[in-house]
């Protein structure tokens, strides 16, 4: 399992189902939740697939679902696919259509100065963070204990009081690489803290969902977005996550160790307290692999967190109840 810095010491214990379009509720960070331990990423990539998954496709249907049935029995039809099926030919046409061809098009005349000639290309290696964005390397490299290197990576990060570190071994990270590739799209629950319903702020027992997004833009480096599922719904792939891990494993085969930074953005109604149990939930469900567990409770464990991946990803049968039962659970 991953060493995350300073886990959250207390969650409330009884939590309540929300709808997956539940309002967030912001609150101004609590610097005193957690000593600094880590740094901002910035100018991340945000290189991510913009396919919104079945479950989310759903709410659209809900949404205009007396309009689809008077449609259906206008056209006389019993079932959503047998009125897509109707307007097959118009849905097809729309598609196959190019807008762009039927607007004046003026060609551009020799006296004109093309601003993009002097524009400099950035590679796509220069605008991914990697490890050496952030140590060298080479040196960090020469360490043999992972001891060390961990102690150097934290010490790296040690100034910014709204970011993650952590340290995993190459045997979890590639599990969790391996479920993150056939399970790019997931959600978490994150239940309210005591001190936010004390506020007003949140109601006892609330919980909010969170959109998780990975992406593999490089091949030493993982991205794991996380998003208010609200704002995932609002602004799809204009949407803003609150936190970005970046996995870097440019140490793994020499060294046997990945590292992970993280940035948690100030302003969006999330403490670094809230994005550390969002990385431990995390790992509850991507460093699940039923496949040879010998132990029962461990398979069983690892079968329902599977389960719960292949529901949500297929847009059937996913039910919330049954996400926050298992996040609440302990390993």
């Amino acid at each position: 399992m991953a060493t995350v810095v300073h886990s959250r010491a207390a969650i409330p214990g009884h939590l309540k189902t929300l709808h997956t379009n539940s309002l967030l509720v912001k609150r101004a960070f609590k610097s005193s939740c957690v000593q600094p331990y880590a740094c901002i990423v910035p100018n991340f990539v945000a290189n991510y697939s913009t396919f919104m998954p079945p479950i989310l496709q759903q709410d659209i249907v809900e949404r205009y679902k007396e309009k689809l049935e008077k449609l259906m029995q206008e056209k006389r039809v019993d079932t959503l696919d047998e009125l897509k099926q109707h307007y097959q030919e118009d849905i097809v046409r729309l598609r196959q259509s190019d807008k762009l061809a039927q607007l004046p098009f003026k060609k551009p005349g020799d006296n004109i100065v093309h601003a993009t000639a002097n524009i400099p290309k950035i590679s796509k290696e220069k605008a991914i963070k990697t490890l050496s964005s952030y140590v060298d390397t080479e040196k960090l490299s020469q360490h043999k204990e992972i001891r060390d290197i961990e102690l150097i990576w934290r010490a790296r990060h040690a100034h910014d009081p709204f970011s993650l570190c952590a340290t995993l071994d190459v045997e979890t990270f590639e599990r969790m690489r391996a479920n993150a590739r056939e399970y790019p799209m997931f959600v978490l629950p994150l239940p309210r803290d005591l001190d936010a319903v004390e506020a007003g702020e949140a109601t006892a027992g609330g919980t909010e969902m969170q959109f998780v997004q990975w992406a593999f833009p490089e091949k030493n480096t993982t991205h794991c977005l996380l998003t208010s599922l609200l704002e995932y719904k609002l602004h799809t792939e204009f949407a803003r996550p609150h936190t970005t891990l970046i996995f870097h494993s440019e140490l793994s085969e020499s060294r046997g160790v990945v590292l992970l930074n993280g940035t948690v953005e100030n302003g969006m109604g999330i403490s670094p307290a809230d994005a550390q149990f969002l990385v431990l939930t995390l790992q509850k469900f991507y460093n699940s692999d039923p496949k040879g567990i010998m132990e029962p409770y461990e398979r069983e464990k690892a079968l329902r967190r599977r389960m719960l991946l292949d529901l949500f990803k297929s847009g059937a049968g996913f039910d919330m109840k049954d996400l926050i039962r298992e996040a609440e659970m302990a390993d």
